[in-house]
């Protein structure tokens, strides 16, 4: 089951961070959860963190611009 389909599927847990990586043609690479988000706030080579929804709305879009 993907990432994708279990955000669908499951209800979103608030605080929960995600942050992403893209490649050059801009399609989603790499995802990983962010556990203390307010301590990752504090490096300086932290990337912006995204919710569960705003996770699940870039999923959505990298999905259907790969079919």
């Amino acid at each position: 089951m993907s990432l994708r389909t279990t955000l669908k599927k499951n209800k979103t847990v608030r605080g929960r961070r995600w942050t992403i990586r893209k490649n050059d043609d801009n399609r989603v690479t790499e995802v990983k959860m962010i556990f203390k988000p307010e301590e990752y706030v504090t490096y300086s080579n932290s990337r912006i963190m995204y919710g569960d929804k705003a996770l699940l709305e870039i999923l959505e879009k990298d999905y259907e611009t790969s079919r």
